[in-house]
């Protein structure tokens, strides 16, 4: 009965596409190529393409390419008369560029026509506002991420760790609720060779914390980012539109950032995402906050040594001074090339449908091989949330969430402050201030090229046209 739920859709699906009798392979013959990247929600679903052919007729060929680059790659294509790849992995920052050029088909009428097909009022809100542009959905959510912290539950609970940390801070050993408190546990916990940690004598360097350091493709600017929004720091200047990371906001995560450099690992300047998850997974870390799209690797054994050895535990990211602040959300997603083929892309939505469903995502969920989840049925799932003890804290962080940049000079917003900010933290630079005002006035002399009005567009936010209708 495992699979009972896919092969339910799947005949759906075959019926839905070919609008005729179950059985029939309305896309026989058409060949599919993604254009993707090494993440969950495609090394989840990629060794699965068969099913889809066996399903609907259609050929589906995933190519895998690293991040960096990537958004470069798409743009390419989408200028492409006859393009290679119909499928596109998206990052939600990319939907102001590649909606601005007519690079996605909008989904938005696809969406409303299939709406009870694709459980679209089970799909928390902000991952469909995540992709969108201009109020039109440009992509649909294949991972549901959130920014938050992970931290050796472990280490937290053992009592020699606790009463220790008491002692030296005055408060609780728990999950920290502001940077403060996050500082104070990276400092505690980092611990030399030789030293003793959780009754056991370390063999090697432990580090108290783990963070995103490297300017390559703007990792830094990924923990910078949160960090400052969870001050009440805003991208843009809401009359002007132009850049507004240079402010008090800014300062105080850019101070935040440089405090943590010395609890960090010494590669710290090149650690990039999954090299910064790394140190978690394989439990050489104390507490690292990222994105949940690589927290779902923490309970699997198969991709993660802690899981073995330790235990992860899952909290929201920390605020400013305990100030409330909706937590940053992204979503990792699948669009339509929009020079493909009438026939390619209905036989793209039918695969984005299929690998996106909620079905789907139960199916990777109850085999040990989650994704960041977006629907709240499955969230909700009191035997999932015991299983995967982050569904909780997804369900309840995306609920009240903020979006993440999605400006059209995002690729340059990521490309300046990356380099600016590694600069600061590696010691090149003495002026935070002055960093950040360099940084933002690149970005403006940019912007000012183009009248306020269509500025302020680019960072309006209207809500998703799905929802109302």
């Amino acid at each position: 009965m495992k699979y009972a739920n896919i092969a339910l859709a799947a005949a759906a699906l075959s019926v839905a596409a070919s609008g005729a009798a179950l059985g029939q392979k309305q896309f026989e013959g058409i060949e599919l190529k993604m254009l993707g990247i090494g993440d969950t929600s495609v090394t989840r679903l990629a060794p699965l393409v068969d099913e889809f052919e066996e399903l609907t007729g259609a050929k589906v060929q995933i190519d895998q390419f690293p991040y960096p680059g990537l958004i470069d790659k798409i743009v390419i294509e989408a200028s492409a008369d006859t393009p290679s790849y119909q499928l596109m992995w998206v990052d939600s920052p990319w939907v102001g560029v590649l909606g601005e050029s007519g690079a996605l088909e909008d989904l938005t009428d696809l969406a409303i026509r299939d709406a009870e097909e694709i459980n679209l009022d089970d799909i928390i809100p902000i991952q469909l506002q995540e992709n969108t542009w201009q109020g039109r959905l440009l992509a649909f959510p294949a991972s549901g991420m959130i920014w938050h912290q992970n931290y050796r539950k472990d280490l937290f609970e053992h009592p020699d760790e606790q009463a220790a940390f008491k002692a030296k801070y005055g408060y609780d050993l728990e999950p920290a609720t502001n940077w403060e408190q996050y500082i104070d546990q990276a400092e505690f916990f980092t611990r030399t060779a030789g030293e003793v940690l959780a009754g056991n004598v370390l063999e090697k360097d432990f580090h108290g914390n783990a963070q995103a350091y490297s300017r390559v493709a703007g990792a830094i600017t990924h923990d910078f980012f949160p960090i400052m929004r969870s001050y009440g720091g805003q991208y843009w200047d809401s009359e002007t539109g132009l850049c507004a990371m240079d402010r008090e906001p800014s300062l105080r995560a850019v101070d935040v950032m440089k405090r943590l450099v010395q609890f960090n690992p010494p590669d710290y300047l090149g650690l990039m995402w999954d090299i910064r998850t790394g140190y978690m997974e394989r439990g050489e870390t104390a507490v690292s906050s990222y994105w949940s799209v690589r927290t779902v690797r923490l309970t699997n054994p198969e991709e993660a040594l802690v899981a073995g050895i330790g235990e992860v535990g899952y909290a929201a990211s920390p605020t400013g001074e305990d100030i409330p602040q909706p937590t940053m959300t992204g979503a990792l997603s699948f669009g339509i090339n929009s020079k493909a083929t009438d026939d390619e892309k209905e036989a793209a939505w039918a695969f984005i449908k299929w690998g996106t469903s909620r079905e789907m995502m139960r199916r990777f969920a109850e085999e040990g091989n989650g994704v960041s989840m977006f629907h709240r049925s499955i969230l909700m799932d009191p035997d999932l949330q015991e299983r995967y003890p982050y569904y909780q804290v997804l369900l309840d962080t995306q609920e009240h969430a903020q979006r993440r940049i999605f400006h059209p000079f995002y690729a340059d917003v990521e490309e300046v402050f990356g380099v600016a900010l590694n600069k600061y933290m590696a010691g090149e630079a003495d002026d935070p201030q002055a960093v950040l005002t360099e940084a933002c006035n690149k970005i403006n002399t940019r912007l000012k090229v183009f009248p306020v009005e269509l500025r302020l567009r680019w960072i309006a936010d209207p809500p998703a046209e799905i929802f109302s209708n």
